[in-house]
Formats: C-alpha cells, sequence, structure tokens
C-alpha cells in the first residue's frame, strides 16, 4: 500500500487566463474513492469528512491522505454538496466579478448513487450530499447526461463525466488530479452558470 497525500493525487485546479474563468471555485467533499474500474465499481475510500467546509480548488489545498497499491485507476468519486460557488474573472454579460455565486448542480428530480450505495433525490434547490462520477469509461462532457450516475457501459455519453487520464500508482511515481475551468463559466446565460470542467490526471 502506498501512502498519498490528497492535494498529489486529488485537489489541485490549476487556474487559466481565458475571459470566464473562476478566480475561486468553491466545493464541500464529504468523500473521495477510486476504482480501478472504468465502471467505478468495487469503490476504495481514500478520504473521508463528516462535517466539511467549502474549499477553494484554485489554491492547491490538501483535504487529506489515503492508501492506495500499485494500480491503474481509471475512476475518482467526488462524494459533494451539490452546491457549488464560484466567482468569475471579470464583469460581462449576465456575470458580475465582485459577487460570489452559488449554483445547485444536482436538479429537480435528478437521481444520485452515492459512494456506499445509497440513492439520493435532488430538488434542485436543497444542499444535497451528491457523488459525482469521473471515469475514463464516460464520453459525456456536457449536455443532458447525468454525471451523478456511474458508467454503465464502456463509452457512456449519458452517464458519469469524462476522465481525460487515469491515476497510475506506481512505484515511486506520483500524480495529481487537474480541474481545468477554462472557458467554463457562461455569461450569456441568464445567471451566469458554470459548466463542468474537463478532469484528468498527470505526472509530476
Amino acid at each position: 500500500m502506498k501512502y498519498i497525500t490528497l492535494i498529489l493525487i486529488f485537489l489541485s485546479l490549476q487556474a487559466f487566463s481565458a475571459t470566464q474563468n473562476p478566480t475561486e471555485l468553491l466545493l464541500k467533499p464529504y468523500k473521495v474513492a477510486v476504482s480501478t474500474s472504468q465502471l467505478c465499481t468495487n469503490l476504495q475510500v481514500v478520504y473521508s469528512e463528516s462535517s466539511p467546509s467549502y474549499v477553494d480548488f484554485l489554491t492547491n489545498p490538501t483535504i487529506g491522505n489515503g492508501q492506495l497499491s500499485d494500480a491503474t485507476y481509471p475512476c475518482i468519486v467526488i462524494e459533494m454538496s451539490s452546491q457549488i460557488k464560484y466567482t468569475p474573472t471579470t464583469s460581462s454579460g449576465s456575470c458580475d466579478n465582485s459577487t460570489e455565486y452559488i449554483l445547485n448542480v444536482c436538479q429537480n428530480a435528478v437521481q444520485s448513487t452515492l459512494i456506499d450505495g445509497t440513492s439520493v433525490t435532488c430538488d434542485g434547490t436543497s444542499d444535497t450530499r451528491v457523488a459525482i462520477y469521473i471515469s475514463t469509461g464516460s464520453t459525456w462532457t456536457t449536455g443532458a447526461g447525468d454525471p451523478f450516475l456511474p458508467p454503465a457501459t464502456i463509452g457512456d455519453a449519458t452517464r458519469g463525466i469524462q476522465l481525460t487520464s487515469a491515476l497510475n500508482v506506481n512505484g515511486t511515481s506520483a500524480a495529481k488530479f487537474v480541474v481545468n475551468g477554462t472557458g467554463k463559466i457562461d455569461d450569456a446565460t441568464a445567471s451566469c452558470e458554470m459548466f463542468p470542467p474537463v478532469f484528468g490526471f498527470v505526472k509530476l
């Protein structure tokens, strides 16, 4: 088993310079788990916090530690609050860079399966505990998909969200989880919405 710090593997958000990028992106993570299956089966929890606070992913936070065996992990699951907070870099369209926006990412009647298998139903307004399944087995990036359920098949375009590269743990190698929010804040919508970022692992 390899003892790892989660800043290196899971939660390192990088800032970019496109016009509508977040200057902060706050999430409240309850659990993080990984799987050696693209379908996110047999999840291994590597971080758990019953009463988490919001964390700004733009500050490269360390949220905890965990252990992983040498293997390839093509699935990561983040169990978190359905309410995220973000601030745009500039004021344009519907966006105001002096405003911290709150978005409920799980809308009315959408189902989510938590890491322990519990099923929850979102109402679109309450702070609901949900799990986001990020896998190389999913091809969904944005649109009418459900990232709150694991992919049912390899190449699933409707469930899970795409992970661009798997986590490889081998010997002394290390990697970090990168969340790319470039151009993901849309100032053409009525409420300055943020769309799903791009997820992937990079070697250190």
